[in-house]
């Protein structure tokens, strides 16, 4: 009888030991920053030595470390990953992203966003910003789009996520009288704007939260109202829509 018990307990713990196995607890994914000045000069010099085209660019460095403890270096649209051992850091791998100058082509700016995005636990993504600005009379525009872009081990990138709204600040004048002043209590502009928020939520999903405000002048003859709205999409990285399905007037892009 004793020794029947003791065989029951025994299948129960390696019944509880199966089921609560390492891949039951696998950390969360988690989005990690870049951040400058977390290298050593010495540590600087040995990557340096690895990576010599980008020794003219070491105070714009910006670095962080995977939970594997891998390092990733991000200057420009160059990105490199390191392992790292007893011997010292060691190139893993290295992917380019073709920034285009402002002048080429119909807007402000463009550049890498300071984040590593986790697509699995191995794989991992980054987000070119696309930026253009619009001024107007008493008023104008910030707009940021965004591309994600998967890091490949081949050291190849592939765009899954293409020209996504990604922010924007609006400001519409809406006093053009003295009576419209006087009325608007200090407060002459239409002002509207959205946020992203992503979270990855597991394996090849992410959560977009997107924020958005409308704050409506009291001098203003728009129609509309003062309103703040949010949309959480659960997006599928294997196919992700072609745009996010948010109300039109959430996905400014700019006038022309």
């Amino acid at each position: 009888m004793l020794k029947n018990k003791m065989t029951l307990r025994a299948m129960i713990l390696v019944g509880i030991s199966t089921s609560f196995s390492p891949s039951t607890f696998a950390a969360p994914l988690q989005i990690l920053e870049f951040k400058k000045g977390q290298l050593s000069q010495s540590e600087q010099k040995q990557l340096c030595e690895q990576v010599k085209d980008f020794c003219t660019q070491q105070a714009k460095w910006q670095s962080l470390k995977t939970p594997d403890q891998a390092l990733w270096l991000l200057s420009k649209g160059n990105i490199v990953q390191f392992n790292y051992s007893n011997s010292g850091f060691k190139l893993l791998k290295q992917w380019h992203i073709p920034l285009m100058p402002a002048e080429e082509v119909k807007r402000s700016g463009q550049y890498i966003f300071p984040k590593l995005f986790p697509m699995d636990q191995n794989r991992y993504a980054i987000a070119v910003i696309d930026t253009f600005s619009e001024m107007y009379s008493g008023g104008g525009a910030g707009i940021e789009r965004a591309s994600f872009y998967e890091l490949k081990d081949s050291g190849k990138t592939h765009r899954f996520i293409e020209n996504y709204p990604f922010s924007f600040n609006r400001m519409i004048r809406a006093c053009f009288s003295e009576q419209d002043y006087e009325s608007s209590k200090g407060k002459c502009h239409d002002e509207d704007g959205l946020s992203l928020d992503i979270r990855p939520i597991k394996p090849m999903v992410w959560q977009f939260r997107y924020r958005y405000s409308l704050d409506v002048s009291p001098a203003s003859d728009s129609g509309e109202k003062s309103f703040k709205g949010s949309r959480n999409l659960n997006i599928d990285l294997n196919k992700a829509p072609e745009q996010p399905n948010i109300p039109a007037e959430w996905d400014y892009e700019g006038a022309g």
